[in-house]
């Protein structure tokens, strides 16, 4: 009994020794905070990081996470695209022109697929081999258009080319590190815009124990300069936040400041005496 009794007492000191520490620590930290905060970008700083991309150079350039294009996305050897054309197209012989009339069940308009060659070149029916690297997809559609027209059909054939799966989407990519739930690189397709908000969102959204106020995001200007620009994730700035454009290649940084080391390390207390106790019980 007698023990037991001087067991409780400790733990009740510890306890008033824990809620000391943990008031001085509150105190100090907010006398400190408005020091140690990282600067938010100004909004002069925002627009030029804003204006900045890959660099301004003709193909491919490689960015701080990965390979990126300028302008209208081109394709590349290993790309699949998908033709919506019409199916007589694909007629080899005029016996089999009037199977293909449209009737109940069938279309007249078909896909059809096709992977582009390590030399960059596509077969099409009748038509053969074409080459097609580094074009854009209106490029395409002109290209098999004219490949068929007039040689092959009377009428000038509507042709759609869409890209079924890019070679290269593994390697275009933006990276979210620092304080959250599981950071890692993740791809970026051509055919999107993620926003702060939403990239934040991929790595499982900002650790809630430490409470991050603020992001720094990296990225490469026109001249190739590693360029920086933060940003403030607080419940007032969300909004600002979602406005903010990640771009491929792109690095998010979610860092440490006093804060949120103050949050982790009263995080590790409170657990430590939740621990103290069971074992107590125990």
């Amino acid at each position: 009994m007698y023990e037991v009794r001087r067991i409780d007492a400790f733990v009740h000191f510890c306890k008033d020794i824990v809620k000391c520490f943990i008031i001085f620590i509150w105190f100090f930290s907010f006398l400190c905070l408005s020091g140690c905060n990282p600067k938010v970008s100004t909004p002069e700083q925002i627009k030029r990081f804003s204006e900045a991309g890959p660099i301004a150079t003709r193909g491919d350039v490689v960015g701080l996470g990965g390979i990126h294009q300028i302008g209208p996305y081109r394709v590349v050897p290993g790309d699949i695209l998908e033709f919506q054309m019409p199916a007589v197209l694909r007629v080899i012989s005029t016996e089999f022109s009037e199977w293909l009339k449209p009737v109940f069940g069938r279309k007249d308009y078909e896909p059809y697929l096709a992977r582009i060659s390590d030399n960059g070149t596509i077969t099409l029916p009748i038509v053969g081999q074409l080459s097609v690297n580094n074009m854009t997809l209106s490029e395409i559609e002109a290209l098999v258009i004219d490949a068929y027209y007039p040689k092959y059909v009377v009428h000038r054939p509507m042709v759609v080319c869409e890209i079924m799966k890019y070679q290269r989407e593994s390697e275009r990519v933006f990276t979210v590190m620092g304080l959250v739930k599981s950071p890692n690189a993740f791809p970026y397709p051509p055919d999107v815009q993620y926003n702060l908000m939403e990239s934040l969102a991929y790595a499982g959204g900002l650790d809630m124990v430490a409470d991050p106020r603020f992001v720094k995001v990296y990225r490469q200007d026109n001249s190739g300069e590693i360029m920086s620009a933060t940003f403030s994730i607080d419940s007032k700035s969300f909004q600002d936040a979602y406005a903010v454009a990640i771009k491929p290649g792109d690095v998010i940084y979610v860092d440490h400041t006093l804060q949120t080391r103050v949050n982790q390390f009263i995080a590790d207390v409170f657990n430590f005496r939740v621990g103290y106790y069971d074992d107590i019980r125990d």
